[in-house]
């Protein structure tokens, strides 16, 4: 792993463990408290972006209304990562809906429902 990618990692690595902090200890808003995971974090190759992919439980609405919180919360995330990271510059954050487990769910339905069918 060239030096370039090691820190692009550690950088990413960082940001997701602070961030997943202050959404249990910092963030007051209920929208957001004890209902969004941090699932991963991709951040630029200039490392002026981070964009963190979010997982919400509930349905749609409850899922937008997180997302809508998380952004409201940006700034305050930007500035206490600031005083919390030694990093030169904190990277403007985006925030967007990890499908993941959704997409392996319905996937895995799709599939049970074949073998169900294979059955009979």
């Amino acid at each position: 792993m060239s030096h370039g990618v090691a820190r692009h990692k550690r950088v990413s690595d960082l940001l997701k463990k602070e961030v997943a902090s202050m959404l249990l200890y910092d963030v007051k808003d209920p929208r957001i408290k004890g209902m969004v995971t941090v699932m991963g974090v991709e951040v630029t190759g200039d490392l002026r972006h981070a964009t963190f992919f979010m997982s919400v439980m509930g349905d749609k609405a409850r899922k937008e209304s997180a997302l809508t919180g998380m952004r409201q919360a940006r700034g305050f995330i930007r500035k206490t990562l600031a005083r919390r990271l030694d990093l030169k510059r904190i990277p403007e954050l985006h925030f967007q809906l990890d499908t993941t487990l959704e997409e392996q769910e319905r996937i895995e339905k799709l599939l049970a429902g074949i073998r169900h069918e294979e059955k009979h």
